[in-house]
């Protein structure tokens, strides 16, 4: 059977670069989608059978669920890093997947090392019950704090409640000119210990490996994606997906 490929938000900041990176590798698209043009592929091109790359805004996908709802469609692979969701939107996007059998995956952050970070603090967390959060992107940043930096927090959370520590922990967000995305995660004990884990994107090309080892993870194993469970996979670890590690 033969997909579609779709790049939605090719011509933004981040998307741009990774469409450019895959053009460098001569991986090619079967439709470009953007702010121009998204109400005419969703009209006319959104059919079924097609793994769709989106890196434009929740506007696309909130049109794309309504067209969804409205038209008998198959085999949708979407995959997005789209932040900013509040939890009734992650809820209906849930659900719409759910109903119409369709695989969603989104990741907060595509590159490999915050995702790496995101693997390492849930085991620091098991030692350090302290911790605050600095994130800090570039100013036109939309959503505040970022999504990377809400993931880390619940994972770090989630860790202090399997040892019975009940505590909130502070984002500090910061948006300047001249920042691309960076993170410094501190923790902190009651014995003199401070540990900080820092990570810096210099460079929105340092998204796209992370972009590629999805893309062709989903492009290389539909038949074994078809026996997923079909939903809308939230706030994903890009190392536990390849491995299919998926909840």
């Amino acid at each position: 059977m033969e997909y579609k490929k779709v790049f939605v938000g090719y011509t933004g900041k981040t998307g741009a670069v990774i469409f450019n990176n895959f053009k460098n590798d001569n991986i090619y698209f079967d439709y470009l989608v953007n702010s121009q043009n998204f109400r005419e592929y969703l009209e006319k091109h959104l059919e079924s059978n097609q793994i769709i790359l989106d890196f434009s805004n929740k506007e696309f996908i909130l049109n794309f669920l309504e067209k969804i709802k409205l038209k008998d469609i198959k085999n949708i692979f979407y995959i997005t890093g789209v932040t900013g969701f509040n939890y009734q939107e992650i809820k209906e996007i849930n659900e719409i997947f759910i109903k119409n059998n369709l695989f969603g995956f989104h990741f907060p952050n595509f590159s490999i090392g915050i995702n790496l970070v995101n693997k390492f603090i849930s085991e620091v967390a098991n030692y350090f019950f302290d911790c605050e959060i600095i994130e800090a992107h570039h100013p036109f940043k939309k959503d505040k704090p970022s999504g990377t930096s809400l993931m880390s927090k619940n994972i770090i959370k989630d860790s202090w409640e399997k040892n019975n520590v009940h505590k909130d922990i502070n984002i500090h967000s910061l948006r300047l000119p001249s920042l691309v995305a960076h993170q410094n995660i501190i923790f902190a004990n009651n014995f003199g210990e401070i540990l900080e884990i820092k990570h810096h994107s210099l460079d929105r090309r340092s998204f796209y490996y992370g972009v590629k080892l999805v893309f062709n993870k989903v492009l290389n194993n539909l038949d074994r994606i078809l026996n997923f469970r079909a939903r809308f996979y939230f706030n994903l670890n890009i190392i536990d997906f390849i491995n299919e590690n998926l909840k």
